[in-house]
């Protein structure tokens, strides 16, 4: 479990322009070939990682590989990052 003061770098880490807008996301989330981006959509999406639905409003990040943007994929913050690390990139 993340402690509180993790939590809030993390939070401040997030470079968001507004409510539903698209932002770069935090340095440690970036996997080459992909466009990594932290969205808080208007919408209810599914996370690849868990298969858990991502509540609308809820801050998470999208993931575009470069050669195919029609694969994007919403994750939770924390399913991406433990998918990095079995990919071997964290």
């Amino acid at each position: 479990m993340a402690r509180k003061h993790d939590r809030a770098r993390e939070r401040d880490s997030f470079q968001t322009r507004g409510p539903g807008l698209a932002a770069s996301g935090p340095d440690w989330a970036g996997l080459p070939g992909h466009d990594i981006r932290t969205v808080g959509g208007q919408k209810v999406y599914r996370c690849p990682g868990c298969d858990h639905e991502i509540r609308a409003g809820v801050q998470h990040l999208v993931i575009v590989p470069t050669d195919d943007p029609d694969e994007r994929r919403h994750w939770h913050t924390e399913c991406w990052r433990r998918e990095l690390r079995r990919l071997g990139y964290a």
